[in-house]
């Protein structure tokens, strides 16, 4: 988990540096506001892989952490996607949605001082699909079309339709 974030992070970081010049507002604002997230993102990760296990604290840790990425996905997907990136909306908002769901799937599985397998899993599953949405974005803003078999590519054609990238999961 970490080593993606930071492969997202540094791919981002990478794709910003490398555009400047004539300024679209919106754009640079949102290329900032992407940046920040990834950062944020990390920082949350990092932690989340410092907690001491064996600590009597670590589920609230855990779960406070859990809480701060949500509020940052939730952002995301509130965030306004300038027409340049306008395939990366619809991946916020289901990366924000997962993430969500995972959020208060972890809550439920570590409810009442026990941990519930099962649910446990089922937020696994959820976190994993809005990092991997995450990691689709961070392809698209490399210029790049993310390197997985359940994503489909519709590219801009004759009715001039934007280009949208889709998992399929």
């Amino acid at each position: 988990m970490k080593r993606k974030t930071t492969l997202c992070t540094l791919l981002l970081m990478l794709t910003l540096s490398m555009t400047g010049c004539g300024k679209d507002e919106q754009l640079e604002t949102y290329k900032e506001d992407m940046t920040a997230f990834y950062e944020v993102i990390q920082e949350k990760s990092d932690a989340i892989d410092m907690i001491d296990t064996t600590s009597e604290t670590a589920v609230d840790e855990l779960l406070g952490y859990l809480d701060d990425i949500n509020t940052e996905f939730t952002a995301l997907g509130e965030m306004k996607v300038p027409k340049q990136f306008a395939s990366i909306e619809s991946l916020a908002d289901d990366a924000a949605s997962y993430m969500n769901e995972a959020n208060r799937l972890y809550h439920e599985a570590y409810a009442n001082g026990s941990y519930d397998d099962s649910v446990g899993e089922a937020a696994r599953q959820n976190y994993e699909r809005a990092m991997k949405r995450i990691s689709y974005i961070a392809d698209i803003f490399h210029g790049e079309i993310p390197d997985d078999a359940n994503v489909t590519v519709i590219t801009e054609g004759e009715d001039d339709a934007p280009a949208e990238t889709e998992p399929d999961t």
